[in-house]
């Protein structure tokens, strides 16, 4: 499928680049003036209650990715950071709810969770870890693009997706849901249990 003007704005002026800032991937995704109507294409409203949102690959290089996720009311995914990226940006289409949170001395830590604004562009780091969802009474769509200095198979692979209830850690190679058949976990692993807010 041939790629909206914005798009391929987007795949042009980051195909040439390794190293990129956060903050830069942002100004180019404003700079592309991207459109939610450019993002309908990959839109998947019909996904599985049990994949929690939509997921869908719009274009893949050797060092980075785009994606386009569609949340249902109610739709949030699991706390997540993302894998090898190490750098990144999202762009929101219609309200969606935000918390980030950090590990320390064994527990989780919530340390803000808000409401992004229909069009905000966030960064994307190597070190976040949050989770998102869409708590409104209509459907969302949100670009996401995620890189990494060197050519990978995954660039969000190997992500870990929190589980504070128990205490556990599940690498995954894919989406970040709630309940993932145990054929899509690479390892379950020992991590924090969340605090109070969490």
């Amino acid at each position: 499928m041939e790629l909206p003007k914005s798009l391929a704005y987007i795949k042009e002026k980051l195909a040439s680049k390794k190293i990129v800032k956060p903050h830069e991937v942002v100004e180019v995704i404003k700079a592309a003036a991207v459109q939610k109507e450019d993002l309908e294409p990959w839109a998947d409203f019909k996904h599985p209650i049990k994949d929690s949102y939509g997921r869908k690959m719009v274009y893949k290089a050797p060092n980075f990715e785009i994606m386009v996720m569609s949340w249902l009311p109610g739709d949030m995914s699991a706390i997540h950071n993302h894998g090898y990226t190490t750098w990144g940006a999202v762009q929101v289409f219609g309200e969606n709810e935000h918390a980030t949170f950090r590990e320390e001395s064994g527990r989780l830590k919530t340390l803000t969770r808000s409401n992004f604004e229909y069009g905000e562009i966030v960064g994307v780091g190597h070190h976040l870890i949050h989770q998102m969802g869409n708590l409104t009474n209509e459907n969302v769509l949100t670009l996401h693009i995620y890189g990494v200095e060197n050519a990978i198979e995954n660039v969000t692979g190997d992500a870990n997706l929190y589980d504070p209830s128990n205490g556990t850690i599940q690498i995954i190679n894919g989406g970040v849901f709630f309940d993932l058949p145990n054929s899509q976990i690479e390892d379950v692993i020992e991590g924090p249990k969340g605090d109070y807010p969490t």
